[in-house]
């Protein structure tokens, strides 16, 4: 069975089909024999380890997802070591809303079938198991959104950017921060390299703890890829719209933070509602809509959750935004 054609029959759209085209099923999913135990090293909490357990993908039971997540895992091996190309990374498109227990977690099988490979890429370059285990903590740290923003066990609700680089070896969690080794390229053959930061939604934004990831990450990467010197850093996020100083103080952390970038001149994106709804999902961790938000949906308990409904309210929209952190080096 192709791909396409499986990805068709469990009902993503011809948007999404798309991101799996030219994937290969290769020789099928590989499970590592010792699943469970990989499970748990990947901070999955119990509750979902048995839900994933239970929803593992069968060829016979389950060929469509079984096709689709062996294609997704094959992406990460073939990919497996390399840096973000500077034609970058399409993330992974969420599943379907209506699929079975077994579609939820078929990115997640994919993902787990790569992390022998990841352990080995690890060790290779002296990665200190205390970021090996920070980095593919991120299998259950997306499991545990999952459940809290639909209520359902599961990961393929969320579309994923992140975890699919981590679990190729692209990205790396390092302290407050997991960093993406990027390419950069400017054409006519001036290139480099980047570290793209970002910001899991682990706790608050505390500036002391991201000055420590900046500094331990540009150490950190001279001696694990010393052949990929790194020339910025680089961080695109809802968090580094200057908007946000219309609502928040000038001493919380989103805008101390900010302080720290030269922001980019803003491309704006082809859907005005785009930044919105990233913001939905990543800053407030709400179930983000395909179509126009529901404002009188949203929790009113934060000041951030105040300051997205007063924005959108007044006809205004959120934008991800791009900037160059200062005075790292």
């Amino acid at each position: 069975m192709d791909v396409l054609g499986a990805a068709e029959r469990v009902g993503f759209s011809e948007r999404d089909r798309a991101r799996f085209q030219g994937l290969e099923v290769g020789d099928g999913l590989r499970i590592p024999e010792d699943a469970e135990a990989l499970i748990e090293y990947c901070g999955v909490q119990a509750t979902d380890r048995e839900a994933m357990l239970a929803a593992r993908p069968d060829p016979d039971n389950d060929p469509e997802w079984w096709t689709i997540a062996s294609a997704l895992a094959g992406e990460v091996e073939r990919d497996m070591g390399l840096a973000l190309p500077s034609t970058a990374f399409r993330g992974w498109p969420a599943v379907p809303r209506n699929a079975s227990a077994v579609g939820l977690f078929a990115i997640a099988w994919a993902l787990l079938a790569n992390v022998p490979r990841l352990l080995e890429l690890h060790r290779a370059r002296s990665v200190p198991e205390s970021v090996t285990k920070a980095t593919v903590s991120a299998l259950g740290g997306v499991m545990s959104t999952h459940r809290q923003v639909f209520g359902r066990s599961g990961i393929g609700l969320m579309p994923l950017w992140g975890p699919p680089l981590r679990f190729r070896g692209a990205d790396y969690e390092i302290g407050r921060h997991d960093f993406t080794r990027a390419q950069l390229g400017l054409g006519d053959g001036v290139s480099g390299y980047v570290l793209m930061i970002h910001i899991p939604p682990s706790g608050p934004l505390d500036v002391q703890e991201s000055e420590e990831s900046v500094a331990a990450a540009a150490e950190s990467f001279k001696r694990w890829y010393p052949e990929e010197p790194v020339h910025a850093f680089v961080c695109h996020s809802w968090l580094l719209d200057p908007q946000l100083a219309e609502y928040l103080r000038p001493d919380s952390n989103i805008i101390r933070f900010q302080q720290r970038f030269d922001l980019l001149p803003l491309l704006p994106p082809e859907d005005p509602t785009e930044g919105d709804r990233e913001l939905l999902r990543l800053g407030l961790q709400l179930p983000a809509p395909d179509d126009a938000v529901d404002i009188d949906s949203i929790p009113q308990d934060t000041s951030l959750q105040r300051a997205f409904v007063t924005h959108l309210r007044a006809g205004r929209h959120w934008y991800g935004r791009t900037g160059m952190l200062r005075g790292w080096s």
